[in-house]
Parts: C-alpha cells; structure tokens; sequence
C-alpha cells in the first residue's frame, strides 16, 4: 500500500510541475508594452502584444517600396549637398602668394639663434623652479 501513495504522489507532483512548465512557457513567449517600451516580461498596465510569425505578402512590398523611396530621397539629398558644397567658397583662409622680391632665402626667426658653447639636446626635460640655482650652489660648495 505505501508504494501506491508513493507513486501516486510522484505522478501529481510530475503532473504539475509539467502544467507550470507550459504556464510559465506561454507567458514568456509573449511581449509587452510597458509605457513606450517592449519587454518580454510582463509589468504592471503593461499591454500584452501580439506577435505574428512573418509579415503578408502585400506588407512586404510595401516595406520594400517605402525603402526604395527612402533610399532614392538620400540619394538625392547628397546630390544636392555635394553639389552646394562645390558652389560655396573655401572656408579656409587663402594667403596672398610671396613675391619673388619679397621674401628672402631663408626666413630668419630671432627664436632660433644658436647658443655659443652649448649643445640643445635633442628631447626636453623639465626642472622644477629653481633647480639650477640648487646645481650651482652644489657646484660651488664641492669645488671650496
């Protein structure tokens, strides 16, 4: 007699957790609008929405067509923007050309004399204010 209480239980147990399984199932396979937002999870006022499998044949064409017009309209729009911006003047800044008389062989920048006695290297390093201030006291201390 037990093994029949056994049984019995576990077929009703099976039983429903298969039915929850479905229930649960078909809720998920859903979709909701929620305010201005789909979800696959039920909310609160949310809307259940219905999903059809594939759009009908007179949809389609209809989708196609709108591309198409959508597609010929950007065309035509970059036709025009091309063609405006070839019309406009550069933005850029023309200089007037150097005349011959004008400018001399090498241009000469008050900025670039050379150092007498010293080599630039070739990277910069920064210092601190004062460091070199701090080198000659050194210098001057190791020398006495």
């Amino acid at each position: 007699m037990k093994r029949t209480g056994h049984r019995r239980t576990a077929i009703v147990c099976m039983a429903l957790c298969t039915w929850i399984g479905t229930v649960q199932g078909q809720e998920a396979s859903g979709a909701w609008r929620c305010g201005n937002t789909y979800t696959d999870q039920p909310c609160t006022g949310g809307k259940a929405v219905a999903l059809d499998a594939a759009p009908s044949a007179d949809q389609a064409r209809e989708a196609e067509r709108n591309t198409r017009r959508t597609q010929a309209a950007a065309d035509r729009m970059e036709r025009d923007r091309l063609r405006q911006e070839k019309a406009a003047p550069s933005p850029l800044i023309h200089l007037p050309k150097p005349t011959q008389a004008a400018s001399p062989a090498e241009p000469v920048h008050p900025a670039a004399k050379k150092k007498k006695g010293r080599k630039e290297p070739d990277f910069f390093t920064a210092a601190g204010p004062g460091a070199s201030k701090k080198k000659k006291a050194e210098k001057t201390d190791a020398g006495s």
